[in-house]
């Protein structure tokens, strides 16, 4: 029987059958690192065509870890990126939650940081990791992303009036308990601004830790910003008709 713990670290999953093994190895040995952490991972598989959910079966089998690695399958109709992180909150333990990509994009080296963090004893509801804090950090990220979040992240400031150095970058951790609470909506990428300004708004302390992305090794990235474009101005937008008091989002 699974019982509560410290940290649940969710890595969604679509078609990554190159990746999947070696990122469960990674976190792991990551994990192993934080001290006086319970953690558990769980693996969300969205409906994969390739091999992905089976190689995550056969290695939590071969390595014994059943009562620390719980494989997914959400049978749902694929809606994106944003659905299957809920899908994996919903059945969290953790009172912690963090989002980690399988194609080993996220530095999760500095886990162990972050929940070092998030323990302080300084009233911290979440810490995000920003690309944009030091030089050299942004050079794995395109042109055209970076443009658009310049201005991005001016309009978050002037809305939400508080400065965000990295608006948009899942990889962060929250209490998983509030944010359930406030509710979580959207199905695509914009679910990780969503998380973000439902902190702000209901007087969270977000805390911010400079790191880089890395790149993708195999595989395709599912992020297509033409797509994500609407989701992140639509956040922002019920965020500004929140603040107002028009229309509340939680």
């Amino acid at each position: 029987m699974r019982k509560e713990c410290d940290l649940s670290i969710i890595v969604p999953c679509l078609n990554e059958a190159e990746n999947v093994e070696q990122v469960l190895e990674n976190i792991l040995q990551v994990t192993d690192k934080i001290q006086d952490c319970a953690s558990e991972i769980i693996v969300v598989d969205d409906q994969s065509e390739d091999d992905t959910f089976n190689i995550a079966q056969k290695f939590i089998l071969s390595r014994n870890l059943e009562d620390r690695i719980f494989l997914i399958r959400r049978n749902l109709k694929r809606r994106g990126y944003g659905a299957v992180v809920r899908y994996g909150v919903a059945h969290a333990y953790g009172r912690y939650a963090i989002f980690v990509s399988a194609d080993m994009v996220d530095p999760i080296e500095h886990l162990p940081v972050f929940y070092q963090m998030m323990e302080s004893g300084g009233g911290v509801d979440l810490v995000q990791c920003s690309r944009y804090q030091t030089p050299g950090d942004t050079d794995t990220i395109p042109f055209i992303y970076k443009f658009w979040q310049f201005f991005y992240r001016r309009l978050v400031k002037l809305i939400l009036g508080t400065a965000l150095s990295d608006t948009t970058y899942a990889f962060k951790m929250f209490k998983r308990r509030e944010l359930l609470a406030m509710g979580l909506a959207q199905n695509r990428f914009s679910i990780s601004p969503e998380i973000t300004f439902k902190v702000i708004l209901s007087n969270g302390k977000v805390e911010s830790f400079a790191a880089p992305q890395s790149t993708r090794v195999f595989g395709v990235s599912k992020f297509k910003f033409t797509k994500e474009a609407f989701g992140y101005g639509y956040v922002l937008f019920r965020a500004l008709l929140h603040r107002i008091g028009i229309v509340l989002w939680f």
